[in-house]
């Protein structure tokens, strides 16, 4: 999530993003199960960033601005400002942890779930960020946090995160400092906004807050709510070979993942900052 003033320059294709991109695609074609719902994610994300010049809003009628929502009752901005995003580097990294995370949450819950708790939790953190703004405006913490114009699906990706690992007794290693599993989200929270001054520290705040609600008790309430029609209706069906298998996250696998996640996030950050120094973009989330 970056918090934006100015737009992107247009047409122009940075030989590094595509280099990125390629190799992001030879990922997707090299997974064993290729998540529908993710992919999906994946491919709207990038169309809204290719085509935002075509499309009818541009980032400052969708980003996330708490006193247009609040006040001008523009709540579009609550769901349309996640698929928004600042620059090249922005999308690839928040693309590349949507693949990592979504194809193991994809295939642990199923589909259907999946693309529940992604509208549960992009709800939840978009919410709980405009409520905190306001909350800091009204007890005069920050004056400029209703101001803030934010894009980008990294609030989502957070509250991912913490459902991912939320039970994990696993260590990892983030930027050089073994920490627990289910715990990296607090200590990424706090080297991404030390390294990228530009990222929206609420509103990755939000995101894991989010996750926590919805792991200690809002899934069963949101989504029992969302399918539940849906569920008595449906005819039944034999389980898939990828439904017998939700729920089994294979350690090994699933550590090379968080490595190369890692990894990504650390080059992305670094590609994001030396830009930003360069080019003097302003100011996104």
């Amino acid at each position: 999530m970056h918090r934006r003033r100015d737009g992107r320059r247009r047409g122009q294709i940075d030989p590094r993003m595509m280099m990125l991109l390629m190799q992001l695609g030879r990922q997707i074609a090299n997974l064993e199960y290729k998540p529908p719902a993710t992919l999906a994610l994946m491919a709207l994300n990038s169309a809204v960033y290719l085509y935002e010049f075509s499309l009818p809003f541009r980032v400052p009628d969708v980003c996330m601005h708490p006193a247009k929502i609040l006040f001008g009752g523009d709540w579009k901005r609550l769901v349309l400002s996640a698929f928004y995003h600042a620059d090249d580097y922005h999308l690839y990294y928040n693309m590349s942890s949507l693949l990592w995370k979504g194809v193991q949450l994809e295939q642990q819950f199923g589909t259907e779930e999946f693309i529940g708790m992604t509208l549960v939790l992009l709800g939840l953190s978009h919410s709980f960020y405009v409520a905190a703004a306001w909350i800091m405006y009204t007890l005069g913490i920050s004056s400029s946090s209703m101001q803030t114009c934010a894009v980008g699906f990294s609030a989502v990706l957070f509250a991912y995160k913490v459902v991912l690992n939320f039970n994990s007794p696993r260590m990892t290693n983030v930027y050089g400092i073994s920490v627990p599993l289910k715990y990296a989200c607090w200590l990424e929270l706090v080297m991404i906004s030390i390294i990228t001054p530009n990222a929206s520290f609420l509103g990755h705040l939000c995101g894991i807050l989010a996750g926590l609600v919805y792991v200690t008790g809002g899934r069963a309430i949101m989504l029992g709510s969302i399918f539940s029609a849906a569920s008595s209706s449906a005819p039944a069906s034999a389980p898939s070979r990828h439904t017998i298998q939700r729920g089994i996250l294979r350690p090994n696998r699933q550590r090379r993942r968080q490595e190369e996640e890692d990894a990504d996030l650390a080059e992305a950050m670094r590609r994001s900052r030396m830009d930003h120094a360069l080019r003097n973009r302003g100011v996104y989330r």
